[in-house]
């Protein structure tokens, strides 16, 4: 992602959830925290901080807070504990297309969190 994309993509994420801040990661990576996200309807908690690791010609990564529980009250399949620049963040599984050209990280997002909205 291009230094004026990623820049669009930040002004984005402010404007869809508030409170969104950004670090410098590892070579060619930009972390994207942001406070607080809506989960789908029936997942407790209500809603959880994200991270997104955006690194240079890869789709992003996603990260929510532990602890999130599906509207059937099940914990997720494949939701798993990871350590991110020294902190516990939690990453899961789900498949969708997704293309840096033509999607928003907002899109990327909000599909990535429609994961728990699966009961399973």
């Amino acid at each position: 992602m291009t230094n004026d994309a990623l820049a669009e993509a930040l002004e984005q994420l402010k404007q869809s959830y508030g409170d969104v801040t950004t670090a410098a990661g590892g070579p060619g990576q930009t972390l994207i925290r942001i406070k607080e996200v809506g989960l789908p309807k029936g997942c407790a908690p209500g809603s959880t901080p994200v991270l997104l690791v955006v690194q240079d010609g890869q789709r992003p990564l996603l990260y929510v807070e532990g602890g999130i529980a599906l509207p059937n009250g099940r914990v997720p399949r494949n939701y798993t504990a990871n350590q991110v620049v020294g902190e516990e963040w939690w990453s899961f599984s789900y498949s969708f297309s997704w293309d840096e050209n033509t999607h928003t990280l907002v899109q990327f997002v909000e599909a990535s969190l429609r994961r728990f909205a699966k009961t399973e």
